[in-house]
């Protein structure tokens, strides 16, 4: 029995608790740059937060017999406002660590790919109860006066078998919340439209993502698209000037085999020479949101955890037992 009380006493010790959220921001500090797609979902993490859990219970639990002690002893309103608030304060930790745990176990994050008018049904990505597809209609960035941009925004409409539900703007810290799911912006592309003559003297188009391969008719020469640059000066190298499309170039490299004949800046529009009468000319870009989709069940739980905390935290602050004055009496002074 002593051993048992030993045991408990540990577990269920403050300083475990303390220790054992330290391990959770070291590990998920370090995971998150190592992994950030999928760390929290990582069997060790997911057994740091059931254990931090047990630990909170268990100093509910105690913090609740402690509570019922006090206010058996005494009966101002100001402790039991105080001895309320601590209780609440442990009982938001113990939601947020389950919500926290729920997501770890349940939850789904996915990132979507999405060019103006494609459609992408949910139900396909995560496994969801109510399911729904997004249709984007426009994505665009917005500048400021120097060029720099001052919003990201992805114009998408909610179709329920084929019926219009809504129709929202997705943008940097404005998710998109919908039946559970939530839909950030979280990144964006391009891709490059390029024209060139095939065997037959036909133009034909094609487009490409960055980093992509283009195979010209009428030479065995091959064309990495590498990079498209908005706002293209030499001083700057790879990095555009500005995000704004001042000066837009196609940064490429023209191989030979696996031999490198080049790297050059193809200016949109404009003919640029691969091969003798070999011709490629890129005709624009077209930008692609990036969207991060996820489904996270627990979030309920975090978020009245998070009220609950706050509120505890407020009324032992308001209720903590002011500090005494100290009074000199008339009698103790003494010339």
């Amino acid at each position: 029995m002593q051993g048992f009380n030993r045991f408990y006493s540990l577990v269920s010790s403050m300083k475990t608790g303390l220790f054992l959220l330290f391990l959770i921001g070291v590990t998920a500090a370090v995971g998150s740059s190592v992994l950030p797609g999928s760390f929290y979902q990582i069997p060790v993490f997911k057994l740091l937060l059931l254990l931090l859990l047990i630990n909170m219970i268990l100093c509910t639990f105690n913090r609740i017999k402690l509570t019922y002690r006090v206010l058996l002893k005494r009966f101002g309103s100001r402790v039991w406002f105080r001895q309320l608030g601590i209780l609440t304060l442990h009982l938001g930790i113990v939601l947020v660590l389950v919500g926290g745990l729920i997501y770890a176990t349940s939850g789904q994050n996915e990132r979507i790919h999405l060019l103006a008018g494609d459609q992408v049904d949910i139900s396909q990505v995560l496994d969801i109860k109510h399911p729904f597809t997004l249709q984007l209609d426009e994505f665009r960035i917005e500048f400021n006066e120097d060029g720099s941009p001052s919003q990201y925004i992805s114009e998408v409409t909610i179709l329920e078998k084929g019926r219009i539900m809504d129709q929202v703007e997705i943008s940097v810290n404005y998710p998109l919340s919908y039946q559970g799911v939530k839909a950030y912006q979280t990144s964006y592309g391009y891709l490059v439209q390029a024209a060139y003559l095939d065997e037959n003297g036909a133009e034909k188009a094609e487009r490409f993502f960055e980093g992509e391969w283009l195979y010209p008719d009428g030479t065995n020469r091959r064309v990495k698209i590498y990079k498209y640059i908005p706002n293209f000066n030499p001083a700057y190298g790879m990095q555009s000037v500005t995000l704004r499309p001042d000066n837009p170039h196609i940064i490429i490299s023209v191989y030979e085999n696996d031999e490198l004949l080049g790297i050059g800046a193809a200016k949109l529009n404009e003919p640029t020479e691969i091969d003798e009468n070999v011709y490629v000319t890129f005709t624009g870009v077209e930008p692609y949101t990036i969207l991060e989709v996820k489904s996270d069940p627990g979030l309920p739980l975090v978020i009245t955890g998070g009220f609950a905390l706050m509120l505890g935290v407020c009324l032992a602050i308001l209720a903590a037992p002011g500090r005494k004055k100290n009074t000199i009496k008339t009698d103790d002074i003494h010339e």
